[in-house]
């Protein structure tokens, strides 16, 4: 479910994770965008992998869909999701590769530094603060626009808005089409796309956590 922008600098690429898994904490249907009078249809941590093949079916069932209130049309589903990710990657970028190490050096100012050798083991990366981050320490410098890699969370391509802070970050998903409850529960139906999943830059192997595209339907 998930992010981000970035800008160049030396050498920067986004590529595909080997895991790619997030935290689960609550899954929400709306009849807007605005999600003023959300229905939880689950509220739990759970632990999802979303680079794998089971990926979707996994994040659909996250929760029981039976109690769903008739005759109410649904237009948007609202995920809210833990900022700590487990990350397995190695990304080509300029005339190398950027690996996770397991250093879990990250913070909400801080990306991970991963290494340009070795095999890529997990390593917890996190959701970092919108902001522009240095490319020869990954460290956050300021502003948008005032270093060299900026993280920018106010347009995503997959959901219709984002919001991060504390703990958690929120997403708010466009459904396939409109929903409204008949007889029959719902199954949630779910598409992920990984394939730039994780953004790194060459001079110190910074590496982040990029948007996947994100497919949802219920049906």
């Amino acid at each position: 479910m998930f992010f981000i922008c970035g800008k160049a600098f030396a050498a920067d690429a986004s590529g595909q994770p080997t895991q790619y898994q997030v935290t689960m904490k609550k899954v929400e249907l709306c009849t807007d965008l605005a999600c003023t009078s959300p229905y939880v249809v689950g509220e739990r941590d759970m632990d999802a992998d979303i680079a794998s093949v089971s990926a979707g079916a996994d994040v659909g069932n996250f929760a029981p869909t039976t109690g769903i209130p008739p005759g109410i049309v649904y237009t948007h589903l609202r995920v809210t999701i833990s900022r700590t990710f487990t990350i397995t990657a190695s990304i080509s970028v300029g005339a190398g590769l950027c690996r996770t190490d397991g250093g879990d050096n990250a913070t909400a100012t801080q990306m991970t530094v991963g290494a340009s050798n070795g095999t890529a083991v997990a390593e917890t990366m996190y959701l970092v603060n919108a902001g522009s981050y240095g490319a020869t320490d990954g460290t956050r410098d300021g502003a948008v626009g005032s270093s060299n890699i900026d993280i920018d969370y106010s347009s995503p391509s997959s959901a219709k808005t984002m919001t991060v802070s504390g703990d958690n970050a929120v997403m708010v998903y466009e459904l396939t089409a409109p929903y409204q409850k008949t007889l029959r529960a719902p199954v949630i139906k779910v598409k992920f796309n990984t394939s730039t999943a994780v953004g790194v830059e060459d001079t110190a192997c910074s590496m982040w956590i990029n948007e996947p595209s994100v497919t949802i339907s219920l049906q």
